[in-house]
């Protein structure tokens, strides 16, 4: 960061969201989150006590962005009525793919995965998020259902699916980034900035199309 921009408590928040991205949170320490910042370690003490109090304030941020975050278009009722169920469900595949491709929610998802096994926070604000994911799966099922575009689905049916489709888009999400993390390190003079630089690097979405064509089979009969 040039010397000139100020650091602030988001600055900082971010240099460690980057930073663990690239070395895990764990590894991530102090001289680490003051050189991508630009500054001395020392000057970190001016805005945080601990790096303890950095981490913390992070997974809040976590769940701060998170909590911004939705899939499913605004309309759901009106797109539910105009396109088929495959399409529908593709398109918000598509979204969640590419939401999570965009700095810094790319970098929230890592963080909040690998430590809400280590933090009570995390796990809280981790199981929070997949609950109001499955309100937003039940809301699109529920949608394609009263638009006659899958069959009718009870008020359990549509959560027993919705956590379904959830489940397999937060599995492929995960099993994706971990592949480009494989890649990264395998090829570290490429940097984890060049994650997602070349076309090459996207989802396999025939592979996802396929899944949800099934899933909505599944849906039909």
């Amino acid at each position: 960061m040039p010397a000139t921009e100020k650091v602030t408590k988001e600055r900082i928040i971010r240099a460690v969201l980057e930073s663990a991205f690239a070395k895990s949170v764990g590894g991530t320490s102090l001289a680490d989150i003051s050189e991508r910042l630009g500054i001395k370690k020392a000057s970190l003490y001016n805005h945080y006590e601990s790096r303890d109090a950095m981490i913390d304030d992070t997974v809040a941020y976590c769940g701060d962005t998170l909590r911004k975050m939705r899939f499913i278009p605004a309309d759901m009722a009106a797109t539910a009525q105009k396109y088929p169920a495959e399409t529908v469900l593709k398109g918000i595949a598509n979204r969640w793919f590419k939401l999570h491709e965009k700095e810094p929610l790319l970098q929230v998802f890592v963080f909040l995965e690998s430590e809400k096994y280590f933090s009570n926070q995390a796990a809280a604000i981790a199981a929070e998020m997949r609950e109001a994911l499955i309100k937003q799966g039940e809301l699109a099922l529920k949608s394609l259902s009263d638009a006659q575009k899958i069959r009718p689905l009870d008020d359990a049916g549509v959560w027993q699916y919705a956590v379904l489709f959830v489940g397999a888009l937060h599995d492929l999400l995960d099993s994706y980034l971990t592949d480009k993390k494989v890649s990264i390190r395998s090829n570290p003079e490429t940097g984890s900035d060049t994650l997602f630089a070349a076309p090459a690097d996207e989802p396999d979405f025939a592979e996802i199309d396929g899944i949800i064509d099934h899933f909505c089979a599944l849906l039909k009969h």
